[in-house]
């Protein structure tokens, strides 16, 4: 989801936060968390939460950066997990792999045509 900075309240809200929160939203974003439940478990609220929530939908910025990369970097480890499982011969990982090659490539497909 792209959010487009205009208002000045938004611009006050980003500088609210500092860099701290990095390695955590790399992390939760690595386990498919959502910005709204990392802000929760980081106990952020008003000002912070806001901060963070434009943050990690603002491409380019460090906190959009680091979700986006722990989101692949949980993809990634989730079919490194499959893969090893379906070169043993397991079937359930191999339909599961092979779904999820599909879904990416439809899912990849609709980011780049609509932004969704």
């Amino acid at each position: 989801m792209k959010k487009e900075l205009t208002p000045t309240s938004d611009v006050e809200n980003i500088a609210v936060i500092g860099e701290e929160y990095v390695p955590q939203v790399r992390t939760f974003g690595a386990l498919g968390y959502t910005p709204q439940r990392i802000c929760n478990l980081l106990g952020l609220r008003g000002k912070e939460k806001i901060a963070l929530m434009i943050r990690t939908g603002l491409p380019g910025d460090v906190y959009h950066d680091a979700y986006s990369n722990g989101s692949v970097l949980g993809e990634y480890n989730i079919d490194a997990e499959l893969a090893k499982r379906a070169e043993s011969g397991e079937i359930d990982a191999i339909t599961t792999l092979e779904q999820r090659k599909n879904d990416r490539v439809e899912l990849d497909l609709r980011k780049e045509l609509f932004g969704v």
